[in-house]
């Protein structure tokens, strides 16, 4: 990351970038695994930044979590055990919470930091979900996490940063930690992640799609539109009953069903936005067949 006086200069990719004015800054630190910033932005507000990439902003982050989270619980039958890997700002947790039908949430990141930073700082992101009595809170490698886990999971929430080559994280999107991923995974269960930027990076959306199928038999993928992200971001899901194909009236119904409410983002009409995939993005899976494996993994480029 650069500073120029008062900006925060974010590279998408080798030859582009987003300059961002900074109004003050709450806190940074480096951890053992990452450097973490907390920031105002001029346009997107509070901010959160790790490793230089904005992980999301007090003004937006909705539209991510709501992503991630939304349409595979949708699909899901009344699921009662979830796992959350990474998502430090608690706003993952926030959102699965909304379901009462979960008896526990298992929250495991590898950063204690990042959650020192999300529960000084960032309530408007959490709002409380750290306290709620299902939450059970893990500091821990989720590798190593899963490696000893012996529990089912109803639903698995990957919330991960970007598998870049200096970071910790491309080894949460090869093909060796989702057979972990699906060892851990009940009968009946489903996953959700984050999948990079088709704007930026549609390689790693594209190979991290195709790895999930490999591994789970098959994947579907959706986009949303995040302005702090600069571009369409991508989720890529497994769930054993349809996602995509759900009518609008079909996903305002469950969600009324369910009782979840007060979203900002997700509903019936922006599911079917969400899977709406552009044809030239469709043509590109359709002809993916690259996998990421530890010896082999995809990186976003850098």
């Amino acid at each position: 990351m650069i500073y120029r006086w008062h900006w925060f200069i974010e590279w998408q990719t080798p030859s582009e970038f987003h300059a961002h004015e900074i109004e003050r800054v709450y806190q940074e630190q480096k951890s053992k695994y990452q450097e973490v910033k907390l920031v105002e932005l001029t346009r997107f507000g509070k901010s959160l930044i790790i490793d230089g990439k904005i992980q999301s902003t007090v003004s937006d982050e909705f539209i991510y979590h709501e992503s991630l989270v939304h349409p595979l619980m949708l699909s899901l039958r009344d699921p009662e055990r979830a796992l959350i890997i990474g998502g430090g700002e608690g706003a993952t947790l926030r959102e699965v919470l909304r379901y009462n039908s979960f008896k526990e949430v298992v929250m495991v990141d590898i950063d204690d930091v990042v959650i020192e930073f999300a529960k000084k700082y960032m309530a408007q992101w959490h709002k409380g979900a750290f306290e709620d009595k299902r939450t059970k809170l893990v500091i821990e490698d989720g590798i190593e996490y899963l490696r000893k886990n012996k529990d089912e999971f109803d639903v698995i929430i990957l919330d991960l940063t970007d598998p870049m080559k200096d970071s910790p994280s491309y080894k949460l999107y090869t093909s060796t930690f989702y057979e972990l991923v699906k060892d851990s995974l009940s009968h009946n269960g489903g996953i959700s992640t984050q999948a990079t930027s088709p704007s930026f990076s549609i390689d790693s959306f594209s190979v991290i799609s195709n790895t999930i199928r490999h591994v789970f038999g098959k994947s579907e993928v959706g986009v949303s539109f995040v302005p702090a992200f600069d571009g369409l971001w991508g989720f890529a899901f497994y769930s054993p009953n349809s996602i995509s194909p759900m009518s609008q009236e079909r996903v305002d119904r469950l969600l009324e069903e369910k009782g979840i409410n007060g979203l900002q983002y997700y509903d019936g009409t922006t599911h079917y936005s969400m899977f709406s995939i552009p044809k030239y993005i469709r043509k590109y899976l359709e002809n993916e067949n690259r996998i990421s494996t530890d010896d082999n993994p995809i990186y976003v480029p850098a």
